[in-house]
This record gives C-alpha cells, sequence and structure tokens, in this order.
C-alpha cells in the first residue's frame, strides 16, 4: 500500500479552510490538528487505498468536485458529520481538543480518494 499523505494533506488543509470562518486556530492547534488527522486516517486506510475511477464536474464558476466511481475500501475513506456519528471524526476531534461540530458545515460528507476527494454539504 502506498501512503496516502497527498490525499490527506488535502483533505486536512480543506478542513481547516471550512473551520477557518468560525475559529482562529493557533499554529500549535494545527499542527496538532494536522498530526492527528494524518495518525488517525493514515491507520484507517491501511487495506482499504486501492485505485479507481474518476469524473470531473464543474458546479458552478467557483466550486469544483471530482466525484469517484464507486470502487473497493471507499467507505473507510469517508469522513460524515451527519448527526456527529462518524467514530473517525469524532475521534479526531476528541484527540485534538477541537470542537469540530461548532465548526465544520452540520451534514457534510468528503470521500479521500487517490487524487480528487469528493465532497458533499
Amino acid at each position: 500500500m502506498t501512503y496516502p499523505k497527498k490525499e490527506l494533506n488535502v483533505a486536512c488543509s480543506y478542513l481547516l479552510r471550512l473551520m477557518k470562518p468560525h475559529v482562529e486556530l493557533s499554529p500549535e492547534q494545527i499542527n496538532v490538528f494536522k498530526r492527528i488527522f494524518h495518525d488517525t486516517l493514515s491507520k484507517r486506510f491501511i487495506g482499504h487505498w486501492f485505485p479507481g475511477k474518476y469524473i470531473l464536474v464543474y458546479f458552478g464558476n467557483i466550486i469544483l468536485f471530482f466525484l469517484a466511481i464507486p470502487h473497493r475500501g471507499s467507505a473507510y475513506r469517508c469522513l460524515q458529520t451527519k448527526n456527529w456519528k462518524d467514530p473517525v471524526l469524532r475521534s479526531i476531534a476528541e484527540r485534538s481538543c477541537l470542537p469540530l461540530h461548532r465548526y465544520l458545515p452540520i451534514i457534510f460528507t468528503m470521500w479521500i480518494g487517490k487524487v480528487p476527494i469528493l465532497l458533499f454539504d
């Protein structure tokens, strides 16, 4: 298995950008969040990181979505804020001491794939 470092960097940066309007994080908080995010997800992805097929879709003039065609391991690469039942996001929030439920959209889904990342809100 290849380590999904680039994909985790993109996903983590995107979540930090979503939080930015709602909270001002110190550099230390950002570093702790990044470390915990990478640690948690890289361990979770072991055995669930497979190549897939992608299509590119433009939504309006601003938002660019990459849609992953479902394939092996995709459920393990999904993060959801709906009802805050996602154990992965809850673990990241608890370990980083950040109440993510206050800073991220109420209903938000992200699939982390080989290169693109799928987002729904």
